[in-house]
């Protein structure tokens, strides 16, 4: 038999959907796996995918936990933590649901209980529920999950940003993405600090119009450049570009990653709180030979970030002052400030 591995779940959502660890008294019978089934059917029409202990690490009973380790403790938490919400099935009691329900409610996770009709739910498990939902027949789900999907609060990155998507994966912040198509033409007349912040909330704006059928939802977006003797620098289009500025920007500690950052809390149509300013951040850039820039050049990373070389892609660029996640390219911790009221 082969040894039980952590459920696999991303922290980047679908559009419109959520992700639910889902939980029952689960006997390892034919007949709780087509429930389970049957139910997981039902929510998927109404937007939500779920992890489940018994098929996503058990593997319906062909995959043992390790010596020394617990499904509970070592399994069913951490992905608990990854998850949006917990759906926990109680037409039959179980310790270990108890034990589910209030892992979950001390970690601020929603808990949505369902049960067949006539069940008996206690006053413990109703008191720590966001919501208690009775059924008949699975079907009898999609409608109340609809509901509940349509008005989750969800966080939306208005970017498609390798570096940015796994900077949010790294804080632990589940998301979808929303791609702005933005005018990013900088208003010249402005200072570099406010052309990038302009630029940023362009790029919320956009995506806060397209979302305004949604509920409450904290919109992140971002936008940087590379700033070297007062002239920004975003993505060079060419190699010999590319070569240009790095030959320039070599042994010198006066690089500077300016990250415009605007983050919307919305509701609807209606804007609720916002934070729209430039961050910067000092950068070091070690004294390159040719041929090592040659060689870093062959690698075409150069051609997914600002400058060319910054410190998401290069070994030879650090940081002197200031945030990380400014030089890398979107100053998380504002949006970290707002995730509390979302």
């Amino acid at each position: 038999m082969k040894s039980a591995k952590r459920a696999e779940i991303s922290y980047e959502r679908k559009p419109g959907k959520i992700h639910s660890f889902f939980a029952l008294k689960f006997h390892d019978g034919d007949e709780d796996r087509a429930k389970v089934e049957a139910i997981e059917a039902a929510l998927n029409k109404a937007g939500v995918e779920i992890t489940l202990m018994a098929r996503d690490v058990e593997k319906w009973g062909k995959a043992e936990i390790p010596v020394g380790k617990t499904l509970m403790k070592d399994f069913a938490f951490p992905a608990m933590k990854q998850c949006d919400c917990n759906i926990i099935e109680f037409s039959e009691k179980g310790v270990g649901l108890g034990m589910n329900g209030g892992f979950c409610y001390a970690a601020g996770k929603p808990i949505y209980v369902i049960a067949k009709k006539g069940s008996d739910i206690s006053t413990t498990m109703a008191n720590i529920a966001t919501e208690v939902i009775f059924y008949e027949k699975p079907e009898d789900l999609i409608a109340p999950f609809k509901r509940i999907v349509a008005g989750f609060p969800r966080v939306i990155l208005a970017s498609s940003s390798k570096y940015r998507k796994q900077m949010m994966m790294d804080a632990g912040i589940p998301f979808e993405v929303v791609v702005s198509d933005a005018d990013e033409t900088p208003d010249e007349a402005k200072s570099l600090k406010d052309q990038l912040a302009e630029i940023a909330m362009r790029k919320a704006m956009v995506v806060f119009e397209a979302t305004k059928k949604r509920g409450r939802r904290l919109i992140i977006a971002a936008d940087q450049n590379i700033a070297f003797e007062n002239v920004l620098y975003g993505k060079q289009k060419t190699v010999k570009a590319a070569r240009e500025l790095l030959c320039k920007m070599r042994g010198s500690d006066e690089i500077y990653s300016y990250t415009g950052n605007a983050i919307i809390l919305a509701d609807g149509d209606k804007i609720l709180q916002t934070v729209n300013l430039t961050d910067t951040a000092r950068l070091v850039m070690d004294d390159l030979s040719d041929d090592e820039i040659e060689e870093f050049l062959k690698l075409d990373t150069w051609k997914t970030v600002c400058g060319a070389a910054n410190i998401n892609n290069s070994f030879f660029v650090r940081l002197k002052e200031g945030r990380l996640s400014t030089a890398q390219g979107m100053t998380l911790e504002y949006a970290k400030e707002l995730l509390r009221d979302l």
